[in-house]
């Protein structure tokens, strides 16, 4: 099957917001087997609607729409879509009555744009939104699916995830023989990782494919089959081989991330962590705690990002940051003793660098990060050289400091 992913909005076309709706339905479309053939961006116009339309449904086999469908005059996708498939449009009490009681829970009076929000095209099936107050809308024309959803990524992910995946398992059988596996490594790149297991992806056979998927700081391993009754097994046991030669570099598989992987090993060993970040501004921490639970075995974090704070919070020595810098293996060592001691964790981390993308010298150029972790009896460093956009380094120190961390546990 082929799909075609619309964004619509003249925000996204000006660069006033990123679309990030469109990289997220591609990857769910591919995890299922479906081919995205053409991604665009357009304006919320009918003329651009319909071209859209036009060009989609000539080569695909279902068009996914996001953007357009709030209450205001300009977000006219629901009235567009009801003109190009000669549709009427019909009041939907229950969504109105879904309106009245949500907003009146909130105090908020229910207006005239809301009651005309909930006229939809006839003939659909409306897709719940229990994010949000737009439904998504799904038109069948012929064997083609044209699904439209809100703009707001919390609310199309909602959409797509309860209410769109179960209509086209249902209705479209062959996606139940897809398959797949994903191997997450970290710490590696993908050039050595090709060289550590191509003579593995040598003997795979043609149903099972296999796609390298890098990011910063970690690379995804997908094995994929679209005939799963006779090939699973057979993928699952190059997903065995693979992770046994890769060993340590593995970290989990699917949908687990890097952070989840680094909750699961701390609390197996019953250890606490606590940072010390100057760079990364507490982005570690943050990372740390977006996954819930978290609280298992994190104690905190301790910001220091002035040397100031650097001597009064953490303890380094004036004479270190003299001498040696604030961006040193000298000070992050020191860093690293001061956030042991101030917070009793088991193990810790720092971190002090020049993120970018000024501040940097001859000596020590913007990129160049100084990490320390460890206990008070075991302790290592490492310096990394990175580029000198400041957002990249501060995500891809955050992502070596927790896989330094997590290789430091299977070393206890």
């Amino acid at each position: 099957m082929k799909a075609c992913i619309v964004t619509i909005g003249d925000e996204i076309l000006i660069g006033q917001i990123i679309d990030s709706n469109s990289v997220w339905l591609s990857q769910q479309l591919t995890n299922l087997g479906i081919d995205v053939v053409r991604m665009m961006s357009i304006s919320d116009d009918d003329p651009a609607i319909s071209s859209a339309l036009d060009e989609c449904l000539a080569i695909s086999d279902i068009v996914l729409l996001t953007g357009g469908l709030g209450p205001t005059k300009d977000d006219i996708t629901k009235k567009s879509l009801a003109q190009y498939f000669k549709r009427n449009m019909v009041f939907d009490q229950e969504l109105f009555d879904k309106i009245c009681a949500y907003f009146n829970k909130l105090g908020i009076p229910v207006t005239e744009l809301h009651r005309q929000q909930c006229y939809m095209p006839s003939d659909i099936v409306t897709l719940k939104n229990n994010m949000g107050t737009a439904p998504g809308m799904l038109f069948k024309e012929g064997s083609q699916w044209i699904v439209s959803m809100p703009g707001v990524p919390y609310e199309m992910k909602h959409i797509f995830s309860e209410a769109l995946l179960p209509e086209l398992k249902e209705n479209i059988p062959s996606l139940d023989s897809i398959y797949y596996r994903t191997i997450r490594t970290a710490g590696v790149g993908e050039t050595r990782l090709v060289e550590l297991i191509s003579d593995i992806i040598d003997e795979l056979p043609r149903q099972i494919s296999l796609a390298y998927l890098p990011s910063l700081g970690h690379v995804k391993l997908r094995l994929t089959t679209k005939e799963a009754n006779a090939y699973s097994n057979q993928l699952d046991g190059f997903v065995d081989r693979i992770s046994e030669r890769l060993g340590i570099k593995v970290y989990g598989y699917d949908n687990i991330i890097l952070e989840e992987a680094l909750k699961r090993d701390f609390e197996k060993t019953g250890l606490s962590l606590a940072t010390a970040e100057s760079c990364t501004g507490g982005f570690l921490a943050h990372r740390i705690t977006s996954i819930s639970g978290s609280s298992s075995y994190f104690l905190g974090s301790i910001v220091s990002y002035s040397n100031d704070m650097k001597k009064n919070l953490l303890g380094v020595k004036a004479q270190t940051l003299k001498v040696h810098g604030a961006v040193s293996e000298e000070t992050v060592l020191e860093m690293l003793d001061g956030v042991l001691k101030a917070t009793g964790a088991a193990i810790g981390v720092s971190v002090s660098g020049i993120a970018g993308p000024g501040g940097g010298s001859v000596e020590k150029p913007v990129g160049t990060i100084w990490l320390a972790w460890g206990n008070k009896e075991k302790k290592k460093t490492r310096k990394l050289q990175l580029s000198k956009d400041r957002l990249k380094n501060i995500e891809y120190t955050s992502v070596a400091a927790m896989n330094s961390l997590r290789l430091f546990l299977t070393e206890l």
